[in-house]
């Protein structure tokens, strides 16, 4: 029985999910209401306010899902930088329209930090810098690559016909390692 409890809050989420990423392909997340994403996914509000208080909170359970495949992704034994970097790419791309929507999406602010703060990630960053910056130095250091290398992810993903995830990769790994 709880088996079934359990598959029907993933479909109810699953559905209210494709219904938020259907309706911010044409409008604001401001201007998006419960009533419209139920109506789309046709799941009740009263099933929608069991798992969310707003659209905002059920954007937040589409990052936190994209962060952590991200992490899943990252965390798989036997693979060093680039292949990492590679695979984190190549999940960006095979998820692109969902990819485009949360990194073109201006909404949540802290994304980026989030997405390159990962423990993973910002571990990757401190061995490479560690050695050249002091403590006060990493932190600007840190930033200016969480930025840089968000910004450089959002004008691959955006690009018809983009260069494939490891070469993006590679220049990533590339301008990471050189300000080592």
């Amino acid at each position: 029985m709880e088996e079934k409890v359990n598959q029907r809050v993933m479909l109810s989420k699953r559905l209210l999910k494709e219904s938020l990423i259907r309706q911010l392909k044409e409008e604001s997340i401001y201007k998006i209401s419960v009533r419209e994403l139920c109506e789309q996914a046709g799941i009740n509000r009263t099933t929608f306010y069991k798992y969310y208080g707003s659209p905002f909170d059920l954007l937040k359970d589409i990052e936190d899902d994209l962060l952590r495949s991200v992490q899943e992704t990252l965390m798989e034994d036997g693979t060093d930088r680039a292949e990492s970097l590679t695979r984190v790419c190549t999940y960006l791309e095979e998820n692109i329209e969902l990819s485009r929507m949360l990194i073109n999406n201006n909404i949540d602010p802290q994304f980026p930090e989030r997405l390159f703060h990962m423990p993973y990630i910002r571990g990757e960053i401190a061995k490479v810098l560690a050695s050249r910056y002091s403590a006060e130095e990493l932190g600007y250091a840190s930033c200016f690559l969480t930025y840089g290398c968000y910004h450089m992810v959002k004008q691959w993903i955006n690009r018809d016909g983009h260069e494939p995830p490891e070469r993006i990769a590679s220049l990533l790994l590339e301008l990471i390692e050189g300000l080592a």
